[in-house]
């Protein structure tokens, strides 16, 4: 059956081929489809001071017959070390993978209406592309489009993309605000990784997920609101976020993944949903302005070392039916004073409270007489009934 398969397509794709014609016109390839009468924009040599600009055209005649242009072929325009200004014609439906990868005096772009594609590593390393307008219509946004655009400094995003795709806009330096409409459901991996200007996000209803370290090291970053559609955040999706200053947790969301909020230095309060049943470990390691911690009803066991080095942590709140908070949970919380556990039985926790002063820190409980007889909480300064 596989076998079979393969050879229907080997015969569709020889088929293809012999309906298919290479063509040079100027210094610019095409690939012409007799069949369907439309052609691709297969390659490019302009390399001269004349060849600044560069117009792909909506058709091309051929032996008496027009064919219209509907891809920009794969690596089309790479590397040309002269153009500055392109525009693309209407009726141009795809750009595919490379098609402008690494075009180093690019500056600006014209993109229709009817493309409805743009492929992975279409314009990486487009270093002088300062911004560019994304066609409604526009459905799918590849692989690291935009990666290491250093000077595009705005784009919009629209409303018929569903999904950002893995490092579109990763190391856009100076990409300053962004909108994701309701329409984009998943934003990928290390979408937005080291745009470090990046200051305003604005995330709308209908976003589910939110990819591995989709933010990581975007330092200009001062607050984010996750909608209530979310129902995933990935590891190390806001971490090294030093500018980050609040953040409003959705009721949807149920985990926190490893060092989602890691070196986020500037946060000072998180109020955690009462949704939420896990944290795991590293979650807000070094959040050294965090002051408050209220754990919520559902979490029972908290993972290891996830507030470690939250050297301005004074006060911990522990809920009922906590029965362990994991090594390292706090260490080095150096100027931790109150803990409040609600939790009738002692939990345990063994190496949670590594490097800090036990004898500074009141802790208060539900029975005092239990927590006297456990040899981890007596080692605390004071154990007082609640109030």
């Amino acid at each position: 059956m596989k076998k079979g398969v393969l050879l229907i397509l080997a015969i569709a794709l020889t088929l293809m081929q012999l309906n298919a014609e290479q063509i040079e016109i100027g210094r610019s390839v095409y690939v012409l489809d007799e069949n369907t009468q439309t052609a691709i924009f297969k390659r490019w040599w302009g390399g001269t001071e004349d060849d600044s600009k560069l117009i792909i055209p909506a058709s091309v005649d051929y032996e008496g017959v027009t064919y219209k242009v509907v891809t920009i072929g794969e690596d089309a325009i790479n590397q040309n070390l002269v153009v500055e200004n392109i525009i693309i014609s209407d009726g141009v439906t795809k750009i595919e993978r490379g098609a402008f990868y690494n075009c180093p005096e690019l500056k600006s772009i014209t993109i229709p209406s009817s493309v409805s594609e743009i492929g992975s590593n279409a314009f990486k390393n487009c270093i002088e592309l300062e911004s560019i307008v994304l066609p409604e219509g526009l459905s799918s946004l590849g692989y690291r489009a935009f990666y290491n655009c250093v000077k595009l400094k705005s784009i919009d995003i629209p409303s018929s993309v569903a999904r950002i795709e893995s490092g579109v806009f990763h190391n856009c330096q100076q990409l300053s605000s962004i909108t994701i409409p309701s329409t984009v459901s998943e934003i990928g991996e290390e979408v937005f990784f080291s745009c470090e200007s990046l200051k305003t996000v604005n995330l709308n209803e209908g976003l589910l997920s939110i990819g591995k370290g989709a933010f990581l090291s975007c330092t200009a970053l001062e607050s984010i609101i996750l909608p209530n559609s979310l129902k995933e955040l990935a590891p190390h999706a806001f971490g090294s976020c030093t500018s980050l200053k609040s953040v409003k947790l959705p009721e949807s969301l149920e985990v926190i993944p490893e060092a989602a909020f890691a070196r986020c230095e500037a946060l000072a309060n998180i109020e955690f949903p009462e949704s939420l049943y896990e944290i795991e470990r590293f979650a807000f390691n070094g959040c050294k302005s965090l002051r408050k911690i209220v754990l919520p009803p559902k979490i029972t066991r908290l993972a290891p070392g996830v507030f470690p080095g939250c050297t301005s942590l004074v006060e911990i709140v522990i809920p009922e039916g906590m029965t362990e908070l994991g090594g390292g949970s706090f260490d080095g919380c150096t100027n931790l004073t109150d803990i409040y556990c609600y939790s009738e039985e002692p939990p345990l926790i063994y190496r949670a409270f590594d490097g800090i002063s036990l004898e500074q820190v009141t802790a208060h409980v539900q029975v005092v007489k239990k927590y006297k007889k456990d040899s981890l909480w007596k080692a605390f300064g004071k154990l007082v009934p609640m109030q």
